[in-house]
């Protein structure tokens, strides 16, 4: 039995110190308590100068401070005084940290919440200022495909033009392919703000397109940057996560994608009260310019790409393997953003001129659908880190196509239900699949060989939107995405062949890395 007590602690200008108080009664737990911690929280070490003093030696906290007294009933005090080093969420993530220390069971699995392996604090730190990019990403990214149906009505376009000038956007990969070209010459950081600012700055230029190639044009380059700028976050978030819980960092920051993503949803209705609202939701991109500039400030060089630097390696050599690693990933790539690309931007059109919903309608269909990926993530992530990745993979992207396929092709409640389905279950490949890229190439070649892969991925988004923008005009639309779902069906069969990396650190999957 326990008597708890929380009072705050002491700030400054890096933060809080929370301090948590717990009495514990129970002597079964004394000798577990008198011991240094070291579980999915936090690792300490004793200090020496005092007994039954506890400090930091790894963990997500930039102070941590743990101490035992036992007073004349027999009762122990257990005091601990902690910093996050999480800015920007250090409350909420102290909420939950101060809940977990109050409730500690002395087990070393992490509860369903938190990342099933340690973070240490520069870890942590990184990983919170990438959250804010990935938002920022995420809103930039998403607005083409929640616009394009808005943009061709304002210019006069059909759905054959809608899918020729998303299709041209596409070639913007070739921007992002130099955008990691350089990041694995001059760094991680200064790249990854370089493109997260011009992506911003042409998404503003675009609100002031004066016919749809003006647009497509401006949104080429955004887009473009903004692939990059969303390679170099998967990259420098795979870099500094701990070997068990790179999928569970992937899953998270799809979570703030989703978010990112849903702010252009809310603001959907702005676009359908005027011909030109639609230019609205491209000038509030420009908000993610100061967002851009404080990351820069405060977010350090990835650590491995800094040994790398020290270290002066040469480029590792392009050997079968990594051949083989680049084929199978560019194989499955290909074959599932073929199916996704028109999935995503011919949705408003479907629902407008199939199915009638106004923007207010679409916004609400959206949001509902869109917005349960966080049961899908917070299922399917640390299950890709404790039971490997390959068969959570192949769940999700099957789920995802055929509950699209059941969307396109089904009106009524059945719509809204596939649609949720395939936003739930398809969320699986994101933490699954999504981390084999960073995974699977030296730190040297990481970058270009992620970018070569969205190339291969964006040529097959550019054949499945001219596909389903030319065929839908003489099929449904059903019975379009019904055909084009053969492929990435078929794809899911090279999933066997992919390598089991979970639980194993990048040096591990990369020994050149290591030399």
């Amino acid at each position: 039995m326990r008597r708890r007590e929380k009072r705050a602690g002491s700030s400054s200008k890096t933060g809080p110190i929370k301090r948590v108080v717990v009495r514990h009664s129970d002597a079964a737990s004394f000798d577990a308590l008198r011991a240094a911690r070291d579980d999915w929280m936090v690792r300490e070490r004793p200090d020496g100068a005092n007994s039954g003093q506890f400090t930091l030696d790894e963990g997500p906290f930039r102070v941590w401070e743990r101490s035992i007294e036992e007073a004349e009933n027999g009762e122990l005090t257990e005091t601990t005084e902690f910093r996050l080093a999480t800015p920007l969420l250090a409350a909420p993530f102290g909420l939950f940290f101060g809940w977990a220390i109050r409730k500690r069971r002395f087990q070393a699995e992490a509860p369903f919440w938190a990342p099933p392996q340690r973070f240490d604090a520069q870890g942590a730190h990184a990983f919170t200022l990438l959250i804010a990019a990935t938002m920022a990403a995420a809103y930039l990214g998403t607005l083409l495909s929640q616009t394009i149906s808005f943009v061709a009505d304002d210019f006069g376009a059909d759905r054959g033009t809608q899918g020729l000038v998303t299709g041209m956007t596409r070639i913007g990969a070739l921007l992002s392919l130099l955008i990691v070209y350089l990041a694995d010459r001059v760094g991680r950081r200064r790249m990854l703000v370089s493109a997260g600012l011009g992506a911003a700055v042409f998404a503003v230029i675009a609100a002031a397109s004066t016919n749809i190639w003006f647009f497509g044009s401006a949104e080429l380059v955004s887009r473009g940057l903004t692939t990059g700028l969303g390679l170099l976050i998967g990259i420098f978030a795979a870099e500094e996560a701990p070997a068990g819980s790179r999928a569970w960092t992937a899953s998270i920051l799809a979570l703030f994608a989703g978010l990112g993503s849903g702010m252009v949803l809310w603001l959907i209705p702005l676009a359908d009260t005027s011909t030109g609202g639609w230019r609205i939701l491209f000038l509030v991109a420009a908000l993610a310019i100061p967002v851009i500039l404080a990351l820069g400030r405060r977010l350090p060089e990835s650590r491995r790409f800094t040994t790398m630097t020290e270290r002066k390696a040469e480029p590792a050599p392009i050997t079968s393997d990594l051949r083989r690693r680049f084929t199978m990933l560019a194989m499955v790539g290909f074959a599932t953003s073929m199916f996704a690309a028109p999935s995503s931007n011919f949705q408003n059109e479907y629902l407008r001129d199939e199915r009638g919903f106004s923007g207010t309608q679409i916004s609400l269909f959206s949001t509902v659908t869109s917005t349960p990926i966080g049961i899908g993530v917070a299922i399917f992530g640390p299950m890709a880190d404790r039971r490997g990745r390959r068969i959570i993979g192949a769940i999700g992207i099957l789920a995802g196509v055929i509950f699209n396929v059941i969307r396109y092709g089904l009106g009524g409640p059945l719509m809204w239900i596939a649609g949720t389905l395939s936003t739930i279950i398809g969320a699986a490949a994101i933490p699954a699949l999504g981390v084999y890229g960073p995974e699977m190439f030296p730190t040297s070649r990481r970058g270009l060989a992620n970018g070569l892969l969205t190339l291969v991925a964006v040529v097959g988004s550019m054949i499945g939107l001219a596909f389903v923008g030319e065929m839908s005009e003489r099929w449904s639309f059903g019975a379009t995405f019904a055909i084009l779902a053969i492929v990435p069906i078929l794809a899911t069969a090279i999933l066997r062949w992919y390598p089991e990396t979970a639980q194993k650190a990048l040096e591990e999957l990369n020994p050149h890395d290591s030399k």
